[in-house]
């Protein structure tokens, strides 16, 4: 049997699947979780988990790292059913108003349009082109997906609960909604290849139940609604703080702020709205 050829562009021999390089790759974007002098909605692009996603996804296209598909079709599952969990029952306004103060406004029709193309494409292609190469996709990669976005999630807000990286949105059900989406990836794709109807509906069908119960919850809507306009109220709040702030004068003549306290140097550093 002959020996698979490295991967292009191994950093460390023997990893045939360059995981040093997508381990690289991330802490790169976690060390851009603020910075100085980006626009907010640019810094905010850096700390969305999607947007890691289609990072990696890039790189992969631009450096040739096939081996990392099938990582990448379960990480864009995940993130499509989740996503679609935490932003039912018309959430998502939320989040195209919080875009819009971030400074890029949308209309209805655009939103939806990058929504699907960044979301649902993704998982969409990578799913189908495994199934073309009649690539299976080991269980070891539910590990690193469950792995990089809770270390993603702690090292971006602390905790599981990433309402104040996005808007507020039922993170719990969202994390099932994750869960069972990974977990069934890999099964999905061998139905998918062995054209197992009936285990393909069985499965979609299991993918589907997080998300039927944030849609049918009657509760959900008003409050995350209410949610979000109680952030936003504690977002401008801690701005005009900031911008209230005692100033004094530095040896150059310059005027600077002089927030009092960590906790207030914190909140001065919010980008988000």
């Amino acid at each position: 049997m002959a020996r698979e050829s490295p991967p292009p562009y191994q950093l460390l021999p023997g990893d045939p699947f360059n995981l040093t390089l997508g381990v690289l790759v991330a802490s790169l974007l976690a060390a851009c979780k603020r910075v100085p002098g980006l626009a907010p909605l640019v810094q905010w692009q850096l700390n969305a988990y999607t947007n890691w996603n289609l990072i990696f996804i890039m790189l992969r296209l631009a450096l040739k790292q096939k081996q990392w598909d099938p990582f990448l079709a379960v990480n864009s599952v995940g993130i499509l059913v989740g996503f679609r969990t935490a932003m039912a029952q018309g959430i998502d306004e939320n989040m195209r108003t919080k875009i819009r103060h971030l400074g890029l406004p949308l209309s209805r029709r655009t939103f939806v349009c990058l929504d699907h193309l960044l979301h649902t494409v993704p998982p969409a292609l990578l799913v189908s082109h495994l199934v073309r190469r009649r690539k299976r996709v080991p269980l070891l990669n539910i590990v690193y997906v469950i792995g990089l976005s809770t270390w993603f999630n702690f090292r971006q807000s602390g905790h599981l609960d990433a309402s104040e990286i996005y808007v507020p949105h039922p993170w719990r059900r969202t994390w099932v909604s994750i869960l069972v989406g990974c977990a069934a990836t890999p099964p999905l794709v061998d139905a998918l290849i062995r054209k197992e109807r009936w285990r393909v509906l069985a499965l979609a069908s299991a993918m589907l139940l997080p998300y039927l119960s944030s849609s049918l919850d009657p509760r959900l809507r008003q409050r995350y609604f209410f949610e979000f306009q109680l952030q936003r109220l504690r977002k401008e709040e801690e701005s005009r703080t900031c911008e209230d702030a005692p100033r004094s004068v530095t040896p150059g003549g310059a005027f600077r702020s002089r927030p009092t306290g960590a906790r207030q140097v914190g909140r001065c550093n919010t980008t988000e709205l």
